[in-house]
């Protein structure tokens, strides 16, 4: 069974849903490296800073309900990285598995396309066979492997960084 779903810019009311779905991650999965819940303060910001148009903030909706939200945000305040962003993809954890996240995944690179970005890049966990797989399927490869950069849940994690060239210059 497919379920309806539409993609829109997130908006200031659905911040407690989105906080809802990040928070959920931090504490059960290695998805984020962040070790304790984003306080309504820190989420705000972080909505903020995704009010820029050159790094949007989306929100999926499945059969009415936010299900989960993905962003594009600067890969690295330096002015000569300014076309390459980093993604970034979080889904409730009742919908993961559903599409959803390949769904978002495209829209994200046709938003990069259309706003001008070189490229893409997306950091993950090694253990998120998931999200590689995700990013694998839409282009992205593997470019770079970091050992032992971040301890969760009492391991030591590796990340994965992957990219995918947007526009060629």
């Amino acid at each position: 069974m497919s379920l309806e779903k539409r993609i829109r810019l997130a908006e200031r009311r659905d911040l407690q849903r989105l906080n809802e779905i990040y928070n959920w991650a931090v504490l059960n999965t290695v998805a984020t490296f962040d070790l304790e819940e984003r306080s309504s303060e820190q989420s705000e910001q972080w909505f903020v800073s995704h009010q820029n148009p050159f790094y949007p903030l989306y929100v999926v909706e499945t059969a009415g309900n936010v299900s989960g939200w993905g962003s594009l945000s600067p890969f690295h305040p330096r002015a000569a990285y300014r076309l390459t962003g980093e993604f970034s993809i979080y889904l409730s954890p009742e919908y993961q598995g559903e599409g959803i996240g390949s769904f978002l995944l495209q829209h994200l690179c046709q938003c990069a396309e259309a706003l001008g970005y070189h490229s893409l890049i997306g950091l993950i966990t090694a253990t998120n066979s998931a999200s590689l797989g995700l990013a694998q399927k839409h282009g992205f490869l593997r470019v770079g492997h970091y050992h032992e950069v971040g301890q969760k849940f009492g391991k030591w994690l590796d990340v994965i960084a992957v990219q995918r060239t947007i526009l060629e210059n």
